[in-house]
């Protein structure tokens, strides 16, 4: 032998199984570390397209400019790019009718185009969808939404030239009747050609003021202020950098609109609560990663090292020094990060590619998707190549260290330096012997009898739940603050006086072949009567001017919706329902409701929005509900039972907005509500239809069907948002794989983690249990012994770890609600998880050993040193 450090390679090799598990935990981590800074740095450059494809590439757009300060902005120093707009005015499509002028609920004698000129920079940084054509370049061009052709006298085709009736919608005043009303002063008319059609994101042929676009050239009239969008060549500190550039301009910060959205994917937002909040979170989950490495890697090898003491004795007394065992120490470090870290950083990247790939077969048109490429990131590879690096010889070296001071005699006598206590030495609890059995009793003094490995063994679990109940419940939080999928409204929302007609739409439209699902939703709103332990304190402090009124020993709620959603939909509140049932029958016959105790509230004095438990109503409780009649007066309560607690609603009506309850119930239930409240024809009742369409069929359909019937029912409107629901739909799918996957990942790591302690626990102690086993111990007997040692690790682990990760669980929360605020609630689901999949991990860890250690003859084990 050359030197000593070649004992390392002979260790390793003879040790396979150790080796295997010390090479995976380093595998895992570092895969962790590389896996989220690549989907960190890939999303983002991902997401900011999305961003400036929705909302524009400006950073800043500065309104109501004169025609010099303009000049001024275009030639500053701290400007990059300007883009320019000009308002128009409005030009004239043709005159209402009755019903779409009470659709929109004031008195417009006109349908509009909005006209706005852009120059071509301005068009390059705003977000406009060109349906077909192309954009105008001046001031005789025009583009307008493509839904409007179909209103003028004749169908409008690209190439076609209009005439339109320009000028100024005067403000809303009062008419004869005490209606609202608006007129139109005319400034004069211009000829168009239409050169393109424009896309809106989604379509309400009832909307009366559509956006038209036109260029900007030296005939667009110079009267009137310009609007000048942005870009500056550094955006950070982007706030003070535009505000600087508006005062040197002359103008006030109050016109000054930031592109919000965009600023926030550079961590420049304007609010600085949210910067602070993603910033926290960022740090925050990067920190529990790099704890999570710490944890993996340092158990598996620490516990290893720890193990070899006896070995490295023997080796000082043949002559060896200090520095060359740790050299040896070290050396084995070095030989296992060469492995595990560059398979760590590929697999990381790997793993990702296949989430793109599943994610791929959705099928998905959704741009942001398509526009995500893996983006492998040098930064990344060199951070989590450090960490996994630092990690591993910080682990290594404080054992080695210590392995290079034990002196030759003192190793040579001990077999270790996790096995020098005795049992007798450790105190004895005659009742674990009583319920367990001497099993039990020796299960629970090896626990005692060393406190290094104990602490190992535990901290290793401790560490493995925490970051479970830690990361399911930053998921839960995503979803609870939207950031998860968008607001669902269907394929196409109908509204509208449908004049007792609601029955035949609904089921003509139930029964067409291209719709899955119609949602009939009819809301009667009104007060209900609590008991004060029905109201949850925090929202009494919140709206306190909500809950002034009594009524006997009862508190007045005001804003309670109660509304149905067609009982053929009952089923779909299954997958939200907390306690109680949903059986349409026990609803009618009880008079029954389904209540939404959460809600969002707004605090006074602020735009911040809460979303929390605001009511404690429970299943048999009966709520006193009066409805409000066309004067918004209250009549007589009427008692509702509840048969059912929601955690929320569907569609757009997941929760109450008014910081108050949300009841569902059924057609029948419903309308015996309207009869006993003797609310008579009010309830020609406003009725709203969401419509999910089934993917068979032509939706052209859906859409004639649809027309036709605003064409013959004036009430009657509809809006098309399939596009916009096809890309919330597909977005929740793909950040439920991206947020579950991690935690799927998260549940792994702790699973190794935990495997790799009890097991490599169990396999260095083979000389102990062949020694149980010699003087009596049957195979059974060692099992047990084995498992309840076990679950004593568990439940010391589940205490500690528990408690830890509620605690990691609510610095998390205090981090998220600066985004959007929401209330707490103790993570007990992921606890319960976390700590009953610890003690089986546990528990299951000990089979492979043991029969490696049964296979073996009892003087074979006897004989070997670890």
């Amino acid at each position: 032998m050359k030197n000593y450090k070649q004992i390392t390679y002979r260790y390793l090799k003879g040790q396979r199984n150790r080796t295997l598990l010390t090479i995976l935990g380093i595998i895992l981590s570092v895969a962790m570390i590389s896996a989220l800074g690549t989907i960190i740095v890939s999303a983002r450059g991902a997401l900011i397209k999305e961003a400036i494809r929705d909302n524009g590439s400006y950073h800043a757009k500065i309104e109501h400019l004169q025609k010099e300060s303009l000049d001024k902005v275009k030639s500053h120093v701290g400007v990059e790019k300007v883009g320019i707009s000009k308002a128009i005015g409005a030009g004239v499509v043709k005159e209402t009718t009755q019903g779409e002028r009470e659709d929109y609920g004031v008195n417009m004698p006109y349908r509009y185009i909005d006209l706005q000129g852009y120059d071509n920079e301005a068009l390059k940084m705003l977000p406009f969808n060109l349906k077909e054509g192309r954009f105008p370049i001046h001031s005789d061009e025009i583009a307008i939404e493509y839904w409007i052709a179909d209103y003028f006298d004749k169908e409008v085709k690209i190439g076609d030239k209009i005439n339109l009736t320009l000028g100024k919608r005067s403000s809303i005043r009062e008419s004869q009747e005490g209606e609202p009303e608006e007129t139109f002063e005319k400034t004069g008319e211009k000829e168009y050609t239409v050169v393109g059609f424009i896309k809106p994101n989604y379509v309400w042929p009832k909307e009366l003021v559509t956006k038209g676009i036109t260029g900007i050239d030296q005939n667009t009239p110079r009267e009137g202020g310009y609007n000048a969008y942005v870009q500056v060549p550094d955006i950070k500190n982007v706030q003070e950098k535009i505000e600087s550039i508006g005062k040197d301009v002359g103008t006030n910060p109050e016109n000054i609109d930031y592109n919000n959205r965009v600023l926030r994917l550079y961590a420049e937002s304007v609010v600085d609560t949210f910067n602070k909040s993603i910033i926290g979170i960022l740090i925050f989950v990067v920190s529990l990663i790099v704890i999570s490495t710490v944890a993996v890697i340092y158990n598996a090898f620490n516990i290893s090292v720890l193990e070899r003491v006896s070995q490295f004795g023997l080796l000082r007394s043949v002559g060896a020094t200090p520095k060359q065992i740790r050299g040896i120490v070290l050396k084995e470090a070095g030989i296992l990060s060469a492995i595990g870290i560059p398979i760590g950083l590929f697999s990381g990247v790997l793993a990702m590619k296949i989430v793109f790939y599943i994610i791929g077969l959705l099928k998905s048109d959704i741009r942001l998707i398509n526009d995500m490429e893996i983006t492998i990131s040098a930064t990344v590879f060199l951070i989590s190549t450090f960490v996994g690096l630092i990690t591993v010889f910080l682990s290594a070296i404080g054992p080695a260290r210590k392995a290079g001071k034990v002196s030759p005699l003192e190793a040579v006598r001990n077999t270790g330096d996790l096995k020098k206590e005795n049992l007798k030495n450790v105190r004895s609890f005659p009742f674990i012997r009583k319920i367990l059995g001497v099993e039990g009793e020796i299960a629970h003094k090896n626990l005692r009898r060393n406190r290094k490995r104990f602490i190992i063994t535990v901290f290793s679990m401790v560490i493995s739940i925490a970051l479970f109940i830690t990361f399911s419940t930053f998921s839960d939080f995503m979803f609870k603050i939207g950031a998860v999928g968008g607001e669902e409204t269907g394929d196409f929302s109908v509204a509208g006086y449908m004049k007792g007609n609601e029955d035949e739409i609904y089921s003509k439209l139930k029964n067409m072949e291209e719709v899955k699902r119609v949602y009939k939703m009819i809301t009667l709103s009104g007060s209900a009567l609590l008991e004060d332990n029905q109201i949850n304190k925090k929202i009494k402090e919140i709206n306190p001017h909500n809950f002034t009124e009594k009524k006997g020993d009862r508190t007045k709620v005001p804003n309670v919706d109660i509304y149905t959603i067609g009982d053929d939909n009952l089923e779909v509140l299954k997958g939200v329902l907390n306690k109680g049932s949903i059986d349409k029958d026990l609803l009618n016959k009880e008079k029954g409701v389904l209540v939404i105790n959460n809600t969002y509230s707004y605090k006074e004095n602020s735009n911040a929005q809460v979303l929390l438990e605001g009511y404690h109503v429970k299943v048999g409780d009966k709520i006193p509900f009066a409805s409000y009649n066309a004067e918004g007066e209250e009549v007589d309560y009427q008692d509702l039972t509840v048969v059912g607690v929601l955690e929320k609603g569907i569609l757009d009506r997941e929760y109450n907005y008014n910081a108050s309850l949300a009841i569902i119930t059924t057609e029948e239930v419903f309308e015996q509500i309207v009869k006993d409240a003797s609310l008579g024809e009010q309830q020609d009742q406003y009725v709203n239809m969401n419509i999910e369409l089934s993917g068979k069929g032509n939706r052209e359909n859906v859409t004639t069907y649809l027309n036709e019937l605003g064409n013959t029912m004036p009430g009657f409107n509809f809006t098309d948002y399939l596009e916009h629901a096809k890309e919330a739909r597909t977005m929740t799918i793909i950040m439920s794989i991206f947020l579950y996957g991690f935690v799927t990942l998260i549940a792994l790591i702790s699973a190794i983690n935990i495997i790799n302690t009890i097991s490599t626990n169990i396999i260095l102690r083979t000389k102990e249990i062949a020694m149980i086993k010699a003087v009596g111990m049957t195979q059974g007997g060692i099992k047990r012994m084995v498992a309840f040692e076990s679950l004593f690790y568990g439940l010391y682990a589940t205490l500690i770890g528990g408690t830890l990760g509620v605690g990691l669980s609510y610095i998390l929360f205090r981090l998220v609600i600066g985004i959007s605020e929401f209330q707490y609630k103790l993570p007990w689901e992921n606890v319960v998880i976390a700590c009953v999949g610890a003690a089986i991990i546990a528990l299951l860890s000990g089979i492979y050993p043991l029969k490696r250690i049964n296979n073996k003859i009892i003087v074979e084990s006897m004989k070997e040193d670890f």
